[in-house]
This record gives C-alpha cells, structure tokens and sequence, in this order.
C-alpha cells in the first residue's frame, strides 16, 4: 500500500495526538454523568456514537492511510473505539436510571480504554517513524524527518515523565578500515554494525544513519548510558567475519546528552556532538555523558 505525501504524516501524527486527548475528555465526561446520574447528552447515547464522535469521523477519513503503517493496529483501533462507546452509553444509561454501574460494562470501557491507547501510540510511533527515509546500504533511518521525530520523542517523555536522551555515535577510525580493506568491506562493516545496532534496540529506541560512520540515536526512559555500554560491548566483542577468514575489529565512541523541554535537535546534538569528541580525545570506546 502506498504511503502518504509527507504533509500528510503530520496531519496523520496531528490527529492521533487529538484521539489521545479526546480520549482522557471521555474520561472527564464519563465520569461527571455517572457522578450527577445525569445524561451525557444524546450523542453519547446513540448507536453510533462512535461514528458521530470528532475522533470517530476523523478515524473513518483516515483509515486507510493508517491501515497502510499498521492494518492490525488500525482495525483493532476501529474495534477498540466502537467498543468504548458501547461501554459509556451502557454505564451512563444506567447512571442516569439510577442503577449501579454493571461490572461487564466496566471492564468493557476499561478494556477499550487500555487498548484505543496502546493502538493509537503504536500507530503514532510507526507514523513517526515512516517520515525517517531508510539508508539502502545499512536499512536504517536517515535524517529526512528527524527534526520531527525529536519533537515526537520530547512530548512523548513530557507526557509520561521520562527522560529522553539523544547520543551521537562514531565509529572509531574508519577511514583506516576504508584504507587498509577497501570500501567494499566499509560498507560491509557499516551493515555488521547496523545489525549489532539493531539487535540492541529497546522498543521506544530510534537509530538514524546521520552521515557516513555517525549514527543518531533518540532514548526514551531511563538507563540510556547502560543501553548505549552494551552496545559498545557488542561491537567491541563481535568483531565482522572477514571473507577470506578472520575478523576485523571495530569499536564505536559515543556521547550522551539529556533533552530537556528547552531543547531543539541542533542544541542536543551540539553536546551530544561536544561529549563526543571528549570519548574521542580521551581514548575512544567509551561513552562520555555531557
């Protein structure tokens, strides 16, 4: 299926974000009818509510375009939201009789509650991730998008309360494995790495081929200087098979910085990019937090 023209990612991303917030709104509308056994208005309490809902008419337009980053995420979103909306008018028509709360129906709102989320943030996240072009020779992101991917990752640690880190990573003398083996086995160096690299991801992790043997990597939550370590620790302990026999041995230096809510993309990468050539100056192989 065929992707959308790059305004329309953010149009895309734009509207997700929305679904997130009109989804905590529910909440909040939920919970003063069953509070005040009020009616919550009647496009609430229509059967297809789900339809009528800004979320819902916005999810019908865009649907397509979803299903084209992740089909079983969107359809479990379309399931999830429908299925929500038939919980709040079952709870509210009984608040609103008198009645308590059935235990079916709240485990079905809290059900369709959990999952809207989970489907909406996978489809933000692969949204996000489609504006990064790919490296034809590592398979990794470029930085086509990456201002937007930084901005994505900031709000994202903003709304949950955790840090976000940003690491520039080189590898270490590289133009002397172009020079001694030839670009041919550079450039099979660079896919050796890219795998390692990879391998080592968390989920919430970003990897971006910045420019030759640099590579960008955006860390959401905590314990990013341990995830970039192992990665280190993995490249300096898997040597790439060499053609004709034997290894060669590589090493990466890394700097780390934390993103702060001040920070834009060129002032994290300026002392993630400073970290970095301390690591350098000061041995290589090792990651410096700046």
């Amino acid at each position: 299926m065929s992707r959308p023209a790059q305004p329309h990612f953010q149009s895309l991303l734009t509207g997700i974000d929305r679904g997130i917030e009109a989804h905590l709104a529910w909440n909040q509308r939920l919970m003063r009818c069953v509070m005040s056994h009020e009616s919550p208005g009647e496009d609430m309490l229509q059967p297809d509510a789900h339809r009528r809902c800004a979320f819902g008419q916005w999810l019908v337009a865009e649907k397509a375009a979803l299903a084209g980053f992740d089909a079983a995420a969107t359809e479990a979103l379309e399931h999830q939201h429908q299925a929500m909306h038939d919980a709040v008018r079952a709870l509210c028509t009984q608040s609103a009789q008198g009645q308590a709360a059935g235990a079916p129906d709240l485990q079905a709102y809290e059900a369709g509650q959990t999952g809207m989320v989970a489907s909406l943030h996978t489809l933000r996240r692969k949204v996000a991730e489609s504006l990064l072009q790919h490296d034809a020779l590592t398979g990794l992101p470029l930085r086509n998008g990456l201002d937007y991917a930084f901005r994505i990752r900031q709000r994202d640690a903003a709304r949950h309360g955790q840090p976000l880190h940003l690491a520039m990573v080189d590898v270490d003398h590289f133009k002397a494995v172009n020079d001694t083996w030839g670009h041919r086995v550079g450039d099979l160096a660079l896919q050796h790495l890219a795998r390692l690299m990879t391998g080592c991801l968390r989920g919430s992790d970003i990897v971006v081929r910045y420019g030759g043997e640099e590579f960008l990597f955006l860390l959401l939550g905590a314990e990013a200087e341990g995830a970039i370590q192992r990665l280190l620790d993995q490249v300096r302990t898997h040597p790439m098979p060499l053609e004709g026999g034997g290894t060669l041995a590589l090493t990466l230096t890394a700097g780390l910085a934390t993103v702060d809510w001040r920070d834009n993309l060129a002032s994290a990468i300026d002392r993630a990019d400073r970290a970095l050539l301390q690591g350098k100056h000061g041995g290589r192989d090792r990651v410096v937090v700046a």
